[in-house]
């Protein structure tokens, strides 16, 4: 009878056992889910997928790339610039036109200078 009583705190010890594995199975499921569902660092790419009318479209995306399209035209940084290696001291920008950009400053001589700068990408000298 000793024998049975043993088989049967097997048994419930078995069971038991069962549980507790299950139960740490169960624990570690939901922390799976919760971990994946927190939001991550930030990757070095991105990576968006649309789906629209025309079906599904992935999008890969550079960290420095920016969303809006640029123009492409010349801004008064790259004006100065271009003037201080064309050999311009003192360089400024006098006007800003659709078409052209005005650097005055002082020449290669020491006299005063205009420059005109096509309002473009590269900003190539006009005049």
């Amino acid at each position: 009878m000793i024998s049975l009583v043993f088989i049967e705190n097997d048994r419930v010890q078995e069971e038991d056992m069962t549980r507790v594995v299950d139960k740490h199975l169960a624990a570690a499921f939901v922390v799976a889910g919760v971990l994946t569902a927190l939001p991550s660092a930030p990757l070095a790419q991105s990576l968006d997928l649309y789906i629209g009318p025309g079906g599904p479209d992935v999008e890969y995306r550079e960290p420095y790339r920016r969303d809006y399209e640029w123009r492409g035209g010349c801004s008064q940084r790259q004006a100065i610039r271009r003037a201080y290696r064309l050999g311009m001291r003192d360089p400024a920008v006098t006007s800003i036109g659709r078409r052209q950009i005005v650097v005055d400053g002082i020449g290669r001589r020491g006299e005063y200078t205009t420059l005109r700068l096509a309002n473009r990408e590269g900003c190539p000298r006009i005049g």
